[in-house]
């Protein structure tokens, strides 16, 4: 499979998909005119850090880094949007196995930070867990795509995937314990042109009583803190403080505090996934940052 360095845009302005989106910065001129210099700055001890995973099936991808920088991605340049996150739309979909190469700019000196490049990986699955005898199955892939599933290699049925990516499939024969499950997935309006295929899946037993898993943090929450990051399923929708937000086509959710967090103070988020499974609760304390 060719590899491929795509470009991706990021900045502010509308909402999109729970994510702000807006256009790129156009060339470095438009950055900050007066920029110059290469001495010692401490960005340059920097590297931008990705939220979660870049998939072959999203439209976005979410990075961390210094408020006083400018992201550089495949060598385009992006403004943050807000607090050092920098939400990232892809102008169209990579392949697993491609990679997005990135560095920060510092906005006071010029100064680059080390490059650090991510690896595409696959978007295609199979989600919640696959219990035998399963009379639906779900799961993410790229929209508007015909996701066939197989039973050990026999084929158990097909449908459509949403606008979203998101599909389900009832199964036309019976899953066993023990059995090997997949999907192959192929665009239906020429998207992309090669087949997608999830990985195998190991239909096992489930644990009493057990939840599938929940949102994750994606850093600490302390007492100066004016975002919180989640990773979840795509689409999935975490409460927390009373709020519903929605996780975009990356899993990624980002809340905006109104206000600073007092250390010590434990929350707790809560999660339903697009199919309407609740998921476990994920409970977090507040640190000092002192």
């Amino acid at each position: 499979m060719k590899k491929r360095i795509l470009i991706v845009a990021a900045g502010l302005g509308i909402t999109l998909g729970g994510v702000a989106v807006g256009n790129p910065i156009t060339s470095h001129a438009a950055i900050d005119p007066d920029i110059v210099g290469v001495g010692h700055d401490p960005i340059q001890n920097v590297v931008p850090v990705l939220a979660g995973n870049i998939l072959d099936s999203s439209k976005y991808a979410t990075f961390i880094g210094p408020s006083n920088a400018i992201l550089v991605v495949n060598g385009q340049s992006y403004r943050e949007n807000t607090n050092g996150i920098f939400h990232v739309r892809l102008p169209n979909y990579l392949d697993v196995g491609d990679s997005v190469v990135t560095k920060f700019i510092s906005t006071s000196s010029g100064v680059s930070s080390a490059t650090r490049v991510y690896t595409t990986t696959n978007g295609t699955t199979i989600d919640p867990q696959v219990s035998p005898g399963a009379t639906r199955l779900c799961g993410s892939t790229r929209p508007d795509s015909r996701v066939t599933l197989f039973v050990n290699g026999e084929d158990a049925g097909s449908a459509l995937s949403f606008g979203s990516g998101q599909w389900n499939i009832r199964p036309s024969i019976h899953i066993p314990l023990g059995s090997n499950v997949s999907v192959r997935v192929t665009s239906i309006n020429n998207s992309y042109t090669h087949t997608l295929s999830s990985p195998v899946y190991r239909v096992t037993t489930p644990n009493p009583g057990s939840l599938p898993k929940g949102p994750q943090l994606v850093q600490t929450v302390t007492d100066q803190s004016k975002d919180i990051l989640f990773t979840a399923t795509p689409y999935a929708r975490v409460t927390l403080l009373g709020t519903e937000h929605v996780a975009d086509s990356a899993g990624i959710v980002h809340v905006i505090l109104g206000t600073t967090l007092r250390a010590g103070t434990t929350l707790t988020a809560t999660m339903i996934d697009d199919y309407s499974h609740i998921r476990e609760p994920l409970t977090f304390t507040v640190i000092s940052s002192r």
